[in-house]
């Protein structure tokens, strides 16, 4: 059980252990990030256009980005309890949110002063509020790692999701309504004197949560691109509030660049797990189907194999009835025939002797019969033989006094090809079909068993018809399942090997209503290449 959850977590990002390969490719975007940042810098007051569509369009994409993110580890905290997760998902759902009311208040974007009520700095101090809260809540989720799990995660998910709907109206309140109440950091597009202490702070916060994370000792995947986001995080607040003037100038841009790097990392992170993980299912349930479908042959073959013994222990039992009797005649009439030599009656002796032979003849020919059904010949070579398989096989089928009071029919199409298949399963196959058929009409005044091959489209297709009570229309959707019997003993599990045997040699078997009443199985057989 433990192992079982172990091995459960570990196919999770957020609780599978980072590897070489990934932390050199966090190391490499870092560089990269790093670099870029290094380059900008210096040219971050640098005034450009004022692109007025940049802004939705940067604020819609981390809202997805983001909104995506925690619905992705508010799932994976579902499977996992962590506490953790409950906290860093919380993050990226309060990222996702703060940036509708950032956008709402933009000046002149959608209103001369922004809507929701927003003054000249609510949307200065919603960007602060937005890039203090995510750090924040990485450092408890640093500090939260070795905490019990949660014993209600759907309850805590809930919870969380209220809370942080709550904390983002409320800091939208306090910079919109609250808005004369804190202090000026925005003159126009510019910055005020106080921008750089409130912007430092904001940043430290980042820096916090980036070095609280990095000591770590044991650090997942998700750990280890957290730390990459938080670089991010950091050169974007550097660009767009630290080094750069105003609005609309280089550091505006690029720092807002690196913002959507932040949001995008964990998001495709994940989504590569994701597929990582589906891809792994599926090679999983494609090895699940091929042992299923290799442990099913192996049971059919076992059936297959079980119900010819089966099928053997019957005969030998029909078999010993069957030849019980004149065997005892033959014994009879040898000791009378012996009494009456004495006697001195020749001609009485002599028919008693004539009379155990017969009862000899007979003894033999159903030993012959049942010895032809049951000697291996892997193949049908000629179309006779056909008809021989189905003789030997009624003949068996209809041992026994009521078995002798069916009439059978055997009726053949003189345009029959031969078939090459393994006679032995197919006669197993035609034996229990006609078994059925004789059990089925049991004390039934009409008893009429008929065998017809039907030529054509490059099959032979056998017809097994009877007078018997039929077989209800519920019934037959499920007649060739394993286990499922009807009120003949066993029909059930027959007729599931008779369709094995069946559909291994290419053929199809399936049940309809016979012509004279009753019921007719039909199975079709591949004809022999080259007829």
């Amino acid at each position: 059980m433990i192992g079982a959850a172990a091995q459960e977590q570990s196919v999770f990002l957020s609780s599978l252990p980072a590897s070489p390969q990934e932390r050199r490719r966090a190391r490499i975007v870092i560089l990269i990030s790093l670099a870029i940042f290094l380059a900008a810098a210096p040219f971050a007051r640098l005034k450009l256009a004022e692109v007025w569509a940049f802004i939705p369009c940067y604020q819609s994409a981390l809202l997805v980005n983001d909104l995506i993110t925690a619905v992705l580890l508010f799932a994976q905290l579902a499977i996992l309890r962590s506490r953790a997760l409950l906290l860093i998902a919380s993050g990226y759902l309060f990222n996702a949110l703060m940036a509708v009311p950032h956008a709402l208040s933009f000046p002149r974007l959608f209103a001369p002063e922004g809507l929701i009520g927003a003054g000249p700095q609510t949307t200065a101090w919603l960007y602060m509020f937005w890039h203090s809260g995510f750090p924040i809540a990485l450092i408890f989720y640093a500090l939260q790692r070795r905490h019990p799990p949660l014993r209600r995660p759907r309850l805590a998910i809930g919870g969380a999701c209220a809370g942080v709907v709550c904390t983002v109206i409320g800091t939208t309140l306090l910079a919109t309504a609250g808005d004369d109440l804190l202090p000026a950091i925005m003159s126009g597009d510019g910055y005020t004197p106080l921008l750089p202490l409130v912007t430092g702070f904001v940043w430290s916060l980042s820096l916090v949560a980036l070095l609280t994370l990095w000591r770590q000792p044991a650090k997942s995947v998700l750990d280890i691109w957290l730390i990459v986001v938080m670089f991010a995080w950091l050169f974007d607040i550097a660009l767009s509030a630290l080094l750069n003037a105003g609005r609309f100038d280089l550091g505006f841009y690029a720092g807002r660049v690196y913002g959507l790097l932040a949001a995008s990392l964990v998001l495709l992170v994940l989504l590569l797990e994701t597929g990582a993980l589906y891809a792994r299912l599926a090679r999983s349930f494609e090895l699940q189907r091929d042992d299923s479908e290799r442990r099913l042959r192996e049971v059919q073959s076992e059936l297959v194999h079980v119900s010819r013994l089966t099928e053997l222990g019957q005969m030998a039992s029909t078999l010993a009835h069957e030849v019980n009797q004149p065997l005892t005649a033959i014994r009879n009439y040898v000791r009378g025939g012996i009494r009456l030599l004495a006697a001195g009656d020749s001609a009485r002796a002599a028919e008693a002797m004539q009379r155990a032979a017969d009862q000899v003849d007979r003894a033999t020919d159903v030993i012959q019969r049942l010895r032809r059904f049951v000697k291996k010949e892997e193949a049908i070579h000629t179309a006779e033989d056909i008809r021989v398989i189905v003789e030997e096989a009624a003949a068996i089928a209809l041992l026994g006094a009521e078995g002798r009071a069916v009439r059978l029919e055997l009726d053949f199409a003189p345009d029959t090809p031969p078939v090459l298949v393994d006679r032995v399963q197919i006669g197993q196959v035609l034996l229990n079909l006609m078994r059925n058929a004789v059990e089925a009409m049991h004390g039934r005044a009409r008893r009429e068993l008929v065998v017809r091959t039907v030529p054509g489209n490059g099959k032979v297709e056998v017809r097994v018809s009877d007078t018997g009570p039929g077989i209800a229309s519920e019934i037959r959707d499920r007649l060739f399942q394993p286990f499922i019997t009807t009120k003949s003993s066993g029909m059930g599990v027959g007729l599931s090997i008779c369709r094995s045997i069946v559909e291994s040699h290419g053929g199809a078997i399936s049940v309809h209503d016979a012509p004279m009443g009753g019921t007719e199985f039909r199975f079709t057989l591949p004809i022999a290449r080259g007829q």
